[in-house]
């Protein structure tokens, strides 16, 4: 992010913490995390159970800009074109993982003219209808031949989840076509 974020590592202060150690204790905080808040004024948070919790990190009790920019930085790398979305736009999308440990769909984002990453977790494994507590009725879904079905609701309810249950039931007990919009 050579022109949109400071070069903390160079001049500014040193890092506190590296990226990916910060990201392991977000993760470590507790169960049921689904998502990591990074933004410049706030201590480090995560999304638990539906709740936004500060993680308690004593290397960064508040992310400042050159932290949330470095973060940043760090998780874009060199995806050009992600770095090129992200000075156009003011936003961008991308993939992270930790190996071994987790993988995220990550949107980083400028607001106010400082940087803000959040992360969201991505399930290591294809949850089971049942794992998501879901009616083992709507396993019939799995079973149409034909149609369009809508699964929807707010951010955060398991919609990605629940199709890639179905998707993997499907894959399980027939050999078809799928697509998805």
């Amino acid at each position: 992010m050579t022109t949109n974020a400071p070069d903390t590592s160079a001049a500014g202060s040193p890092a506190r913490i590296a990226t990916p150690a910060l990201i392991v204790a977000m993760l470590d905080s507790g169960k049921g995390i689904s998502d990591l808040i990074f933004s410049p004024g706030r201590p480090p948070q995560v999304e638990q159970h539906g709740q936004l919790v500060a993680v308690a990190i004593p290397e960064v009790p508040v992310l400042l800009p050159d932290d949330t920019a470095r973060v940043a930085r760090d998780l874009v790398g060199a995806n050009e074109q992600a770095l090129r979305t992200l000075k156009e736009e003011g936003a961008c999308d991308i993939s992270y993982s930790l190996p071994d440990r987790a993988r995220f769909r990550v949107n980083v984002f400028r607001q106010r003219g400082t940087y803000a990453v959040v992360m969201r977790v991505i399930a290591a494994k294809i949850p089971t209808l049942a794992d998501l507590n879901l009616p083992s009725s709507l396993a019939e879904i799995a079973t149409l031949k034909n149609g369009i079905v809508l699964v929807t609701g707010p951010t955060g309810s398991g919609k990605s989840s629940t199709l890639a249950a179905l998707i993997d039931l499907i894959n399980e007990t027939r050999a078809e076509h799928i697509i998805t919009i």
